[in-house]
């Protein structure tokens, strides 16, 4: 994994990166600000090489963006943004990075467990691209999962089963070659 890319947005010198209490009081959790957020590009090479699709389109690699948001409580929340490459929905990876660049700057000093006021904050800064919001959202439950002692899971609902349907999506080939590969 190489990071290629970084972004990274602080309140002054505060850089809060030690251990990470396993539950803080609500009086605490209130509390909470966002100290930094880092925007990392990340290259995840396919395991079965390239992914072809339609009109000769193709792809080696996801360009992946992982988003680590830092608290001054001590608490950090990890989220990712990995879009399919530009050409195959209205989204793409540097667009990820480009609008964290926009978004970062207005979070600091948030509450990132305040998700409600965050997701409006972020609406507010920049309209559309829910694509570039997701991995910070995604980080914001990590760092209320950590805060309350539960699971997201538990937070978005309660677990749902113990076991994930799955789907895969094969690159386009010939019929032989695609149903080999299931």
């Amino acid at each position: 994994m190489s990071t290629a890319d970084r972004y990274g947005y602080s309140s002054g010198s505060t850089e809060v990166c030690g251990s990470v209490p396993q539950q803080l009081s609500s009086k605490e959790r209130h509390r909470m600000k966002i100290t930094r957020l880092c925007a990392y590009q990340v290259e995840l090479p396919l395991h079965d090489g390239i992914y072809a699709w339609s009109e000769g389109k193709s792809i080696s690699a996801f360009d992946s963006t992982i988003v680590r948001i830092e608290t001054d409580t001590g608490l950090v929340g990890w989220g990712e943004s990995c879009p399919l490459g530009p050409v195959y929905l209205p989204s793409f990876a540097g667009g990820v990075r480009a609008g964290i660049a926009e978004l970062g700057p207005r979070l600091i000093g948030e509450d990132p467990t305040q998700l409600e006021y965050l997701n409006r904050t972020m609406d507010a800064t920049l309209k559309g691209h829910p694509y570039v919001k997701s991995g910070i959202d995604i980080a914001c439950w990590d760092i209320l999962g950590k805060a309350t002692g539960m699971p997201v899971c538990e937070l978005l609902g309660g677990r749902y089963g113990d076991d994930v349907a799955l789907y895969r999506s094969v690159s386009r080939d010939t019929p032989e070659a695609m149903a080999a590969k299931l």
